[in-house]
C-alpha cells in the first residue's frame, strides 16, 4: 500500500500543534479589483494579499492574468495547470508589477479594455514567504477568479447586419467558410464577447463566442468577417476588413452545406442583434448566401443564392445601392 507524503508545511503545523506554539494563519486573497458593473475601459486591476508572497509564477505571467469572457474557461484551466499560462494562453496583454511589501499584484491592460464586456481577473496557485500555499478569497486552496463588467460605450451605438454567408467553400472548407457582417449603425462595431449561433439538424442553436484577431472594431458602414481559426485569406478581402473567429478550425465547427443556412448573431448580453435564414426561409446555396437589401428583413424575398464565393468584406452586386455607403 503506498503513502503520499505529508506536506512540509503540514508536519510544521502539526509540530507546532504539539508544542502547544501558535500556527500562523495561511496567507489568502484579501481583496481586488475593479469589481461590479460599468467599470472604466482604462481601469487597472489588482489583488491584494494577507502577506508577503513569494514572486514566482507573477511577474513571468504564469500564475495571474486577466480574460475577456471568451478567453476565460481556456485561461482559468491553464492557469491552474504545472506549467501555468504561456504565451499561446489568450489573455490581455497587461503589464505586471508586484508592491516592495510582495502584497498587492498590479496588472496594467497595455489598451484600453473592450467596452461592455465581462472581464475575469485570475490567479493560480501560489506560495507565500514561508513556502505555504496561498488560498483564495474564502479560505480554499483553489485558483481564484473575479469577473467585472466594463461600461458600454457612451457614443452612437452599432447596428449590426449579416449580409452574406458561404458554407460551400471549397476544400479544406475550414479555410473558406465565412459570415460576413456589415455595420449599419453610427457608432463602431466591436465584436469582441459577441456570439454567433447556427441551427442545428434537431433545430437547437448551437455556436461560439467571438474573439477579434485583426482590424480592431468596423467602423460605421463597414464590414467584418467570422471564421474559423483555419481561414486561410483566398479571397483576396480588402486590408484593414476587421475579422473574429469562432470555432477552433472550422467557422462554427462547420457550416453543414447540405441544407439552407439558419444564423443568428447575439451580443455580450444574450439578445439577438441580426440573422440570416433564422426563419428558416433561406434557400439552399451552392454558392454564397446574401441579405440582398441590408435595410430589409430576413425573410424569404431578400434573400439570394450567389454563383461563386460572394464578396467577403466588401459591398455585394446583390446589395441594393442604399446598402453600399
Amino acid at each position: 500500500m503506498s503513502h503520499r507524503p505529508t506536506p512540509p508545511v503540514l508536519v510544521a503545523a502539526l509540530l507546532a500543534l504539539a508544542c502547544g506554539e501558535e500556527v500562523p494563519a495561511f496567507t489568502r486573497v484579501a481583496g481586488w479589483s475593479p469589481s461590479g458593473e460599468a467599470v472604466p475601459v482604462g481601469a487597472t486591476a489588482s489583488i491584494d494579499l494577507s502577506a508577503p508572497i513569494s514572486p514566482e509564477g507573477i511577474l513571468d505571467g504564469r500564475r495571474v492574468a486577466l480574460a475577456t469572457s471568451p478567453e476565460a474557461k481556456a485561461a482559468t484551466s491553464a492557469i491552474g495547470s504545472a506549467a501555468g499560462l504561456t504565451a499561446a494562453t489568450p489573455t490581455v496583454p497587461c503589464d505586471l508589477a508586484l508592491s516592495p511589501d510582495r502584497r498587492r499584484i498590479t496588472l496594467r491592460p497595455r489598451a484600453p479594455l473592450t467596452a461592455g464586456l465581462a472581464h475575469t481577473l485570475l490567479l493560480g496557485p501560489l506560495q507565500d514567504a514561508e513556502g505555504r500555499p496561498v488560498l483564495d478569497a474564502e479560505g480554499r486552496r483553489r485558483a481564484f477568479a473575479a469577473t467585472f463588467r466594463t461600461a458600454r460605450s457612451s457614443g452612437p451605438p452599432p447596428r449590426p447586419v449579416l449580409t452574406e454567408a458561404l458554407a460551400a467553400a471549397a476544400p479544406p472548407q475550414a479555410g473558406g467558410e465565412y459570415v460576413e457582417v456589415q455595420d449599419r449603425g453610427e457608432g463602431a462595431l466591436d465584436l469582441e464577447g459577441w456570439r454567433l449561433e447556427k441551427r442545428t439538424p434537431s433545430t437547437a442553436w448551437s455556436g461560439c463566442d467571438l474573439h477579434v484577431v485583426s482590424g480592431g472594431p468596423a467602423p460605421a458602414g463597414g464590414f467584418a468577417l467570422l471564421t474559423g481559426d483555419a481561414w486561410d485569406g483566398r479571397y483576396g478581402t480588402p486590408a484593414g476588413v476587421p475579422r473574429a473567429t469562432c470555432g477552433t478550425a472550422a467557422l462554427l465547427g462547420g457550416l453543414a452545406d447540405d441544407r439552407a443556412l439558419e444564423l443568428r448573431l447575439l451580443d455580450p448580453d444574450g439578445a439577438v442583434r441580426a440573422t440570416l435564414g433564422a426563419l428558416g426561409a433561406a434557400p439552399r446555396c451552392g454558392g454564397a448566401l446574401a441579405l440582398v437589401d441590408p435595410e430589409g428583413s430576413d425573410v424569404a424575398a431578400n434573400l439570394a443564392c450567389q454563383t461563386g464565393t460572394g464578396t467577403p468584406g466588401t459591398c455585394d452586386e446583390l446589395i441594393a445601392p442604399a446598402g453600399c455607403r
